[in-house]
Order: structure tokens, then C-alpha cells, then sequence
């Protein structure tokens, strides 16, 4: 991609990133809520979850994930936007219970998106910019709340099928119910550690972007203080 090219994509990056910052960073915070697993479901989600490889398979993902504190993972995102090449970056993510999310890209551009409870800032390194926003503001919070980070809400917020059971993986499909962005999301689920060690997200406007997780690493002890980003000196900050 040539240099004029790239500043344009890059440019249209920072936008969808604003656009998309607070969805990802919910929808991504594997962090198990402490209902998981403790039999509250409301009796209808129950009826709803028995028999099944849908089921079976939740119930699996669910134990995997139920004594998660934080987790460190490096990521690979693969963004599609309409109009331009798919473009690649790489980078690290840690979460940490309870709301505590940081996305740190190293790769081609330094930003970070950090969640803090409510709170939620993208700083972009070469423009010296800063956006904050609040998490609740956001019109897809709630389901997107529940993707990853309460696997019992699965079932409420999406309609969720076994999209394939071949290969190293098995492949879910999740069709939201009242999510204005996104059309569908895939999550695929490594058969021996049942791991999710993949997503895509499909845009109702065409885009997509996926994730590919390696190196995850659960409960190493990560500190509170990571999630507490301090803006730089002389960096223009916008709120909405």
C-alpha cells in the first residue's frame, strides 16, 4: 500500500476505531461473571439451553473460563472496511476482573484502548490524540456485556448455533437480537483446551474485522494499576 494510500486508511481507522472502540472492548473481556455456573438462570433460559451440541459446548467454554481472574493473549486483527485493502495488526491484551480491559497495538500504528469500569479512552500515538468515552453510552453495551464476558447471557442476547464441529475447532455462530452494528459474530473454540481462540464480527454496513488469540495465559497475577492510563502531556483529548 502506497504511502498516500495508507495515511487515508489510517485516517479511516482512527474513525472506525472510535466508532468501534467500546463495542470491542466489551465484547472481548473474557472475564467470567460470578454467575456462571451457579444454576441463576431464569427457568425460560434454562428450557432453552438443555440437550444439545450448543448447549454441551457453552457448558464447556463455561467451566474453561469460570475461575479466570485475567488473562494475557497476543492478537492478530484482520480488518475488512469497505472501500480499501484488508489490513493486519498485531498487539497484546490483558483483562482483569472485574471491567478491566487494555488493548495495547504495536504494529503497523501504536494505539491502546483501555476500559476502566465506565470509562473507556483510545489514544492514538502518532497524533498525539485522546478520545473518552463512557462504556454505558455505548447503544450495544448491554449485549455486547454479555458476549464473552457472561457466557449465560448467550442465550438472551444472541441466537446461537453450532456453524461446524470439523477440524481443530468448533465454529459458533451468534446472531444478535437487538444489536444495532453487528450482523453476526463467529467464535471458534479450540476442541482440546476449549480455549476461544477466535472472532469475527460482522458489520450490518459490510465491514468485518476478526481476532486470532495466542499465548493466553490465565491468572498471572496481573496489577490494577495497568488499566489506569495516564494521558501524555500536550495530547489534544476529545470526549463524547
Amino acid at each position: 500500500m502506497r504511502s498516500a494510500e495508507f495515511g487515508i486508511w489510517n485516517r479511516k481507522f482512527r474513525i472506525w476505531s472510535l466508532k468501534w472502540g467500546v463495542l470491542l472492548a466489551l465484547m472481548i473481556a473474557i472475564i467470567p461473571s460470578p454467575l456462571w455456573g451457579e444454576g441463576k438462570a431464569s427457568p425460560e433460559r434454562n428450557r432453552r439451553s438443555e440437550g444439545g451440541p450448543s448447549a454441551d459446548l457453552l457448558k464447556r467454554v463455561q467451566s474453561t473460563y469460570r475461575d479466570v481472574n485475567d488473562l494475557t493473549a497476543d492478537f492478530v486483527q484482520q480488518s475488512y472496511i469497505e472501500g480499501f485493502d484488508a489490513k493486519s495488526f498485531k498487539g497484546k491484551l490483558y483483562l482483569k476482573k472485574p471491567g478491566m480491559v487494555r488493548w495495547d497495538y504495536t504494529r503497523p500504528v501504536k494505539q491502546n484502548i483501555v476500559i476502566n469500569g465506565d470509562k473507556i479512552i483510545l489514544y492514538f500515538h502518532e497524533q498525539k490524540q485522546a478520545i473518552i468515552q463512557k462504556a454505558s453510552a455505548h447503544p450495544d453495551a448491554e449485549p455486547a456485556m454479555g458476549l464473552l464476558s457472561n457466557i449465560e447471557k448467550w442465550e438472551e442476547s444472541f441466537s446461537v448455533i453450532v456453524d461446524d464441529s470439523s477440524g481443530e475447532s468448533f465454529r459458533l455462530k451468534l446472531i444478535p437480537r437487538t444489536m444495532t452494528m453487528v450482523k453476526e459474530v463467529i467464535v471458534e473454540v479450540d476442541k482440546e483446551t476449549y480455549y476461544i481462540k477466535k472472532l469475527i464480527l460482522f458489520e450490518n454496513s459490510g465491514n468485518r474485522v476478526s481476532f486470532s488469540f495466542s499465548g493466553i495465559t490465565f491468572n498471572s497475577g496481573i496489577k490494577g494499576s495497568l488499566f489506569d492510563f495516564k494521558i501524555p502531556g500536550g495530547t489534544e483529548v476529545l470526549k463524547y
